[in-house]
C-alpha cells in the first residue's frame, strides 16, 4: 500500500511542475534589410494590403504612396491636399481591415473612402462610407463595411459602431485620472483589432487586454513581470511599454520597450494569451506590418529615412 502512495505522490508532484513551467518562447534576433527609396517622405502610418506598402505622409504634397511587396518597389502615389471632393483636408490615416481593400480616412472629418489598388499601385473607388459626426478617430477598424471600430484616445474610450443603421452597438471605457491631461491617464494606451478579437496596449503599464469583438468582453488579460511607476503630471521620462500592436489572424504581434535592457523588443502571442515568440532588433521599427504568411515584418525607421526596412523570421 506504502508502494501505491508513494507512485501516486510522485505522479502529482511531477503533474503540478509540469503545469508550472512556463512556456518556452523562441527568441530571435531579426536583422534589417534596407531598400533604399527614391521617394522623400515622412511617413506618418503605414498598412500592408494583400500584396501592397501604403504610406501615408502629412508632410508631403502627395500624401499616399504605394509600394509592391515583397520587392518594396515603388509603384505610384496619389493624394493631395486641398479643399476639393478628391483631396486631403486633414492628414490621412488607414483603417485596417482584413479585406483587401484600402480603407482611407482624412478627405473629410466625416467620410472614409474605401479603394481597390491594381496591380500598378493605381486606386480604384470601391465606396465612400459616411460617417454621422466627427470624433477624434484613432486605431481604426472596418468589418464588411458595417461595422466600425474606433478609439477615444482622450476618453479612453473603444466604441464599436454600426454603419448601417448609425448607431452605436457597444463600448469600452477604461477609467480616467481625477486630473485632465489624458496623456498621463495611468490607463492611457492604444488598441488593435481583427474581425474576432480586439486588443489593448497599454503605455504605463506592461499589459495587454484581449477582449471578444462579438460582445466586447474581456477574453483573456496578460500582465508582465515589472515595477509599475505611476505616471507624473508633465514628466515625459516615465517608463512607457507598448508602443505599437499588429492584430494578424493567428497571433498578435506587440512593440514594446524593454525598459531593464533599454531595448526594443517584439512579442508575439496567440489569442488565448500566451507568448510564442520574442524578436530583438539590430534596427528597431518605430512604424511596421506583418505578413504572416511569408514571415516578413516591413517597416520603417526615421534614423535611417532614406530606407524601407524588412525582417524575416
Amino acid at each position: 500500500m506504502k508502494k501505491y502512495l508513494l507512485l501516486l505522490f510522485l505522479i502529482v508532484t511531477i503533474n503540478a511542475c509540469n503545469n508550472n513551467k512556463k512556456p518556452i518562447i523562441e527568441e530571435q534576433k531579426l536583422i534589417a534589410g534596407k531598400v533604399l527609396s527614391d521617394k522623400i517622405f515622412s511617413p506618418d502610418f503605414m498598412i500592408r494590403v494583400n500584396d501592397k506598402l501604403v504610406i501615408s505622409s502629412s508632410l508631403s504634397d502627395t500624401m499616399l504612396y504605394i509600394y509592391s511587396l515583397p520587392s518594396l518597389k515603388y509603384l505610384n502615389s496619389f493624394g493631395t491636399k486641398g479643399l476639393g471632393p478628391e483631396d486631403f483636408q486633414l492628414f490621412p490615416m488607414f483603417c485596417e481591415s482584413s479585406n483587401s481593400s484600402l480603407y482611407v480616412w482624412g478627405y473629410s472629418p466625416i467620410t472614409i473612402k474605401k479603394f481597390m489598388i491594381d496591380n500598378n499601385g493605381y486606386p480604384n473607388l470601391e465606396n465612400l462610407i459616411r460617417l454621422p459626426k466627427y470624433e477624434v478617430f484613432n486605431n481604426m477598424y472596418i468589418i464588411n463595411d458595417s461595422v466600425f471600430i474606433y478609439y477615444l484616445p482622450d476618453l479612453l474610450k473603444t466604441v464599436k459602431f454600426n454603419l448601417i443603421n448609425n448607431n452605436d452597438l457597444d463600448a469600452i471605457q477604461m477609467k480616467k485620472d481625477d486630473h485632465n491631461e489624458s496623456f498621463f491617464y495611468i490607463n492611457r494606451g492604444f488598441i488593435a483589432a481583427n474581425d474576432s478579437f480586439l486588443l489593448y496596449g497599454y503605455l504605463f503599464k506592461k499589459q495587454i487586454n484581449i477582449y471578444r469583438i462579438q460582445d466586447f468582453k474581456l477574453h483573456k488579460k496578460i500582465v508582465g513581470d515589472y515595477e509599475f511607476q505611476k505616471p507624473v503630471l508633465g514628466d515625459f521620462n516615465a517608463p512607457v511599454y507598448y508602443k505599437k500592436i499588429i492584430a494578424g489572424q493567428k497571433f498578435f504581434y506587440a512593440l514594446c520597450n524593454d525598459n531593464l535592457n533599454k531595448d526594443v523588443i517584439m512579442e508575439v502571442y496567440n489569442y488565448d494569451g500566451l507568448p510564442v515568440k520574442r524578436f530583438t532588433f539590430d534596427i528597431s521599427p518605430q512604424l511596421f506590418v506583418i505578413d504572416e504568411e511569408h514571415s516578413t515584418i516591413y517597416g520603417y525607421n526615421g534614423e535611417y529615412e532614406d530606407y524601407l526596412l524588412y525582417y524575416k523570421f
